[in-house]
């Protein structure tokens, strides 16, 4: 019967072995994998907060500033227009120029970010609307030159003020387009952090359950090694 006892515990012992090298196994593999999930979600993360900050609030910023150089241009023509001193309408004039070159590199600038297919259309309403706006304000510039004030009024106020307007409708739907990709990209990223505390809450219930099981084991096999093969005698 000893021998038979002995038999049975490494049995059991064995089979509790099995056990728990399957338990460390299976833990091992599900924290490679949870290690592997978090860094790829967190590497996401990062990339969708990049995004917001080079491709939203950075855009959003050059808009504003190109925004402010077209109004900043509709009031130098005015004040060309209403100048008479040759060397304070060449001043007038570079300065336009030069804010329309600031403009232009803005624009260009922006166009290196990431664009959805609602900013490709706004923008090519934007390209269309921007070459008439020029022309029209270097016809502007041209009458007040050569002196031809009232011409170059009526038509700051006709043509060039429709120009003008039609340009500002593709700029601020390029602007609303910046908050509304922007509040997509942080609602997704809020929930990818979401994501990885659940899952670290996962992995840390399923080590709880693996200590409880190895500890259960041990336990058990505790309790059998401490049982005592009993003698019988034959009378």
């Amino acid at each position: 019967m000893s021998t038979k006892n002995q038999t049975m515990r490494w049995s059991f012992s064995f089979k509790q072995r099995h056990k728990v090298a399957v338990a460390f196994l299976s833990m091992f593999v599900i924290i490679v994998f949870a290690n592997w999930f978090v860094s790829y979600s967190m590497e996401q993360v990062g990339r969708k907060f990049q995004s917001v900050y080079q491709d939203r609030l950075i855009p959003s910023l050059d808009i504003s500033e190109i925004l402010e150089r077209y109004y900043q241009n509709r009031m130098l023509l005015e004040e060309h227009i209403l100048a008479d001193n040759i060397y304070s309408q060449d001043s007038l004039h570079q300065h336009i120029n030069a804010n329309t070159k600031a403009i232009e590199a803005l624009m260009e600038k922006y166009e290196t970010t990431y664009l959805v297919d609602q900013e490709q259309k706004n923008l090519t309403a934007y390209k269309s609307q921007f070459t008439k706006l020029v022309q029209v304000q270097n016809s502007i510039l041209q009458l007040s030159t050569n002196g031809n004030k009232g011409l170059a009024r009526k038509l700051y106020l006709t043509n060039g003020y429709t120009a003008f307007q039609n340009l500002l409708e593709p700029l601020h739907a390029l602007i609303r387009v910046q908050g509304d990709v922007g509040q997509e990209l942080y609602q997704s990223a809020d929930r990818s952090v979401k994501m990885l505390k659940v899952l670290s809450y996962l992995v840390i219930g399923l080590a709880v359950i693996v200590a409880l099981i190895v500890g259960t084991l041990l336990q058990t096999s505790r309790k059998l090694n401490n049982i005592k093969p009993q003698k019988f005698h034959l009378n």
